[in-house]
Formats: C-alpha cells, structure tokens, sequence
C-alpha cells in the first residue's frame, strides 16, 4: 500500500497566561504574557494560520510598523524586523518518494487545539498533550479555500465522548512528546537564530527590545505606546536577577523569556484514529494515519512557537 506523505513546518501562535497565572486568565496578571492594551482576551488555542479568530499579530519594529497584513511576506515567514508571523504550511508532498507538487503550500491546522498541562505553562516537562486533536490541511484556490483531507483523533476510541477527566496513562502518553532539549541547535537553525547559545538568546531579546524602543518613539497612539512599553518592561527580564542560588550577581541564570526560544519538545506520534471529515485524497478509512511532530522555540514576545512534522496517510 502506498502513502501520501505530507511534510509541514511554520509558526504558530498560542495566546495564553503563564505561570502563575491560572490557564483561565484571560488577560494575564502575574506571569509574563499578557493581553496587551487594544489587543483581544487570551485564548489558549493553537493557532496555525493566520486568520483563525483569535489571532493577533503584533508588530516587532519600525520596518513593521505600517504594514496591515504585515510584510506581504507569505504565512511563517519572519517578518521585515525580524519577529515570527504565523503560518503552518506543507513544504514537500510525496507519494512512494515520487513529488506531488500540488500539494505544496496547503495550510495545515490543528483545530481549536490547546496544549494542555497542570498549571499552563506551554514549555513544561509534567502533564501536557494536544487536545482536541483535529487535523486539517486545505488548498487556496482561485474560488476560496478548499479542504483536502480532515480527520479527528479520539483519545479513546472506543469511547469518543469519554471525559477527559477519565483517560487512562498510556492515552493520555499519545498526546505527549517524549522528549525535551534546551538550548536546541535543531530549534536555532528552524528558527533561523544564529546560536542556540544562552548568551546569543540573551543577545536576541535584548536587540528585540531595542527595535521595541525604537518603535515607540515614533508610535502617537496612546494604547499602542501603552502596549509596546509593557513589552519592552518584560524583555528588560533576560536573566533571573533574584536568583543567586546557583551563581552570583555577574552569572545569573538566564530566564524563560531568552531561554525557551530554543527550548525543544519533540517525540509527538499520533497515530490518527477517527472520523475522517474530509478524504479527498483517497486515504485509506480502515488505517491510523500515523502523524509526527516537535514543538519548540516559544517566543514570549509574539506568543508563538516553531512546529515541523510529517503527516503519513495511507492510501486506497
């Protein structure tokens, strides 16, 4: 039996509280992502394309500051300042290693998605998975956006509408990556970081919070200069400077807003096992459509991560 191969990578976008902030929090208090001034109450849904409700891309210099949608530049790409613009998107299609080049450049998304753990924080190594887990890829074409292929993932098959409250270890062990890397070069060069260094991360958010700076002294809009300040307030934050228990005043620890841009979460392998939505490629409805995935590199900044797979649908 041959497959459709499906390779995707690009920025997503999750607006959520940090810790402590419950996962709730719709505006953000005590962590350090917030719902800006002018901006939307969070969500914490993983948004993979740009226009899904909910989205909100913030501008991340002056070369962006007149742009509406920012840059022209296609979706995932970074912008002209150098800040992260969302899109997910399949970059190689294959059959049996053959290309299938009209499927290049379909959007993928994960449908009203959440990462979901204890006390939500999105890079954590304790209790988090992916759910619901609804996969998406659609083509734009010429009269609209035209859906492909879609199919759900049941953390318990034999039971779809199973609370989740109720999943037992090894279903919940679907969802979950299997591994964790800091400061990852694989990240760094996704990303397209120079270094995955500590000291280079550092470096990257403290030339963010210039180009911030630089921003809002041309900004006149009382919410948007409201907004920039309080980014550029947490981007000041790139060493833990009330931790000196495992250095001293000269070498700090380096905090989670420089160090998870290269933080990596990789070994997710769903094996897609539910209702098929949409089949027009021909996919097989008797088989798992085996689907595998890292998530990494979170900017606090713009709220969005790095996310590269492979999405494997066997064929009729």
């Amino acid at each position: 039996m041959s497959s459709l191969l499906l390779e995707f990578d690009g920025y997503f976008q999750m607006r959520m509280a940090t810790d402590p902030d419950p996962t709730d929090e719709l505006r953000g208090v005590s962590g350090y992502t917030f719902a800006l001034a002018g901006e939307p109450d969070l969500d914490a849904i993983v948004h993979f394309q740009p226009d899904e409700p909910g989205v909100w891309q913030r501008k991340f210099g002056v070369e962006d500051k007149d742009d509406n949608p920012p840059d022209g530049l296609p979706p995932g790409e970074l912008s002209a300042a150098g800040g992260p613009r969302v899109g997910v998107m399949v970059r190689r299609a294959s059959i049996g290693g053959t290309p299938v080049p009209e499927y290049v450049g379909a959007r993928v998304q994960f449908l009203e998605a959440r990462v979901l753990e204890h006390n939500g924080v999105l890079i954590r190594n304790d209790f988090f998975f992916v759910d619901p887990f609804h996969v998406r890829v659609a083509l734009d074409t010429p009269t609209g956006r035209q859906v492909i292929v879609e199919r759900k993932d049941w953390v318990n098959p034999a039971d779809p509408s199973m609370p989740l409250w109720e999943a037992t270890s090894a279903m919940l062990e679907r969802r979950q990556p299997t591994g964790a890397q800091s400061n990852s070069p694989m990240v760094a060069a996704a990303t397209k970081l120079k270094s995955a260094s500590n000291d280079y991360l550092i470096e990257n958010r403290r030339t963010r919070r210039e180009k911030l700076t630089a921003l809002r002294a041309i900004t006149t809009d009382p919410t948007e200069v409201a907004a920039l300040t309080t980014r550029i307030e947490q981007l000041e934050i790139v060493e833990q400077w009330w931790n000196l228990s495992v250095g001293t005043w000269a070498n700090r620890p380096i905090d989670r807003r420089a160090h998870q841009l290269t933080l990596l979460f990789e070994g997710w392998n769903v094996e897609v096992n539910g209702e098929i939505v949409v089949n027009g490629v021909n996919g097989d409805p008797t088989a798992l459509w085996p689907l595998t995935f890292w998530m990494g590199g979170w900017d606090g900044d713009a709220m969005t991560g790095f996310v590269r797979g492979k999405w494997e649908i066997p064929l009729l």
